[in-house]
């Protein structure tokens, strides 16, 4: 009886969680007038006009590619950034957790305090509007996160193995790159995905600092909302192809996620 009430309670609430997205999902194959019906429709004529609208009428193409250039540039360069530094903050006796409650504060500031700032030294050194600042604001929010996170797998790591290579005369480099990074394997793609998605999502400082060349797929959204009110089949497809690489990139890094969020479960 126990474990009915459990998988009733799970699926209960599979459903609460996955309902937006499969609604947004039915709306994208639909005509604008079976979504806003009511009662709702489950039976409908499939349309494929949004995705026509989305990639035909439009240069939302070239937005999905803006996302996904971006993200892949400050995915990687957060993960070449936060592995070494967090190593580093773990064979630092002193200061180190200063530096890290230091790094965990300004990661704490609201993204919204930033934006004037941040927009007037854009404006200033010419950046705005370019693939290279959008970068480097997400890189900049990402990596607090991520220092903290490869930090923890790190800590995880059995201490006699990196003790060994360093008794064999290998420097704090290969001790990282030979020995520490392939143990923490999981845990670095595990984080590189949370990264993915912050990256992929972020929207306020692209609103503000882009423009037009280097715009990014979830602001694209909003020109879906025209005079004439909001265009659902269109506004459906566009948000499924801007949800459908995240879950691409999930998927592939699956197995290095649950090896990543299961080090050191078991001891």
């Amino acid at each position: 009886m126990k474990r009915v009430l459990l998988t009733l309670a799970a699926t209960i609430l599979v459903v609460i969680y996955l309902f937006p997205y499969t609604w947004m999902v039915l709306s994208a194959f639909r005509h604008p007038v079976d979504t806003l019906s009511i009662p709702p429709k489950l039976l409908f004529e499939i349309s494929f006009d949004g995705f026509y609208k989305v990639f035909r009428q439009s240069v939302f193409g070239l937005y999905l590619l803006n996302s996904l250039f971006i993200t892949l540039c400050s995915v990687a360069i957060t993960m070449l950034i936060a592995t070494p530094a967090a190593y580093a903050l773990i064979r630092i006796s002193r200061g180190g957790v200063a530096f890290l409650l230091a790094v965990l504060i300004a990661r704490m500031i609201p993204a919204i305090a930033l934006v004037v700032p941040i927009y007037i030294i854009g404006s200033l050194t010419r950046q705005l509007d370019t693939y290279q600042i959008m970068v480097i604001v997400n890189v900049a929010f990402n990596l607090p996160f991520a220092i903290w996170l490869v930090r923890s797998f790190l800590l995880d790591m059995p201490a006699n193995l990196v003790e060994a290579a360093r008794i064999d005369g290998a420097s704090e480099w290969h001790v990282l790159t030979k020995v520490a990074a392939p143990l923490a394997r999981g845990g670095i793609f595990a984080t590189s995905v949370f990264v993915f998605v912050g990256a992929w999502n972020e929207f306020l400082f692209a609103l503000i600092l882009t423009s037009g060349r280097t715009t990014t797929a979830p602001v694209a959204l909003l020109s879906f909302r025209t005079s004439q009110g909001i265009e659902w089949d269109t506004i459906s497809a566009g948000a499924f192809m801007v949800s459908l690489p995240v879950i691409v990139f999930a998927f592939i890094m699956q197995r290095y996620l649950v090896e990543g969020l299961t080090m050191g479960a078991v001891k």
